[in-house]
């Protein structure tokens, strides 16, 4: 009787183990993939602050540096250039930049545009997961402004927002604050 009591007690005993070590497992897994979705959310608002930096970067190249910026709002920003971001190439001829949030009616949710005369960059066009994005400017003495003819750098406050893999755990939401210079504004003078 004592031999059938112990191999109960083992057996017990052994599936509480087994039952741990497969709990464990998928808590581990579920780290795992935590981790790596984290690690490429991070990935992807670096690309999307480089992307933004470049295209502010070359804002008014060739324009007067009072007339570079046509709309100077919160949710967006509108500029001119003789840059074609599309082919990469100086031209004759100005083009308009316009850079602001759209919702896309899919997974992705919002996202940020940015469109040259009219037409979404094949390369820049869609930065997705963005929740919101605010704009704010400054002079060339890096004072708060909000006349178009003024602005010589734009602060930009990105929010990204992404649901966690397989719809469990807190919604990813991360906040990022970056600085672009119009320098060919910005070197030119006030």
């Amino acid at each position: 009787m004592n031999v059938i009591l112990d191999l109960i007690g083992s057996a017990m005993i052994a599936s509480l183990l087994i039952l741990m070590m497969i709990t464990f497992q998928y808590q581990l897994r579920d780290t795992a993939e935590r981790t790596l979705f984290t690690a490429t959310m991070i990935d992807h608002m670096d690309t999307a602050a480089s992307k933004l930096n470049s295209v502010i970067a070359l804002a008014g190249i060739g324009m007067p540096a009072d007339s570079a910026v046509v709309s100077a709002e919160t949710s967006r920003m509108v500029f001119r250039t003789y840059w074609n971001y599309e082919d990469n190439v100086l031209t004759p001829a100005p083009h308009s930049i316009m850079i602001k949030v759209v919702d896309t009616g899919t997974e992705y949710g919002k996202a940020l545009t940015i469109v040259q005369d009219g037409v979404p960059l094949t390369d820049l066009g869609y930065i997705f997961y963005i929740d919101a994005i605010s704009f704010k400017y400054y002079t060339k003495l890096d004072v708060l402004t909000t006349t178009a003819r003024s602005v010589r750098s734009a602060e930009i406050f990105l929010t990204f927002r992404r649901d966690p893999p397989r719809g469990e755990g807190p919604v990813l939401r991360t906040k990022i604050q970056i600085k672009c210079f119009l320098m060919n504004s910005y070197m030119r003078g006030a």
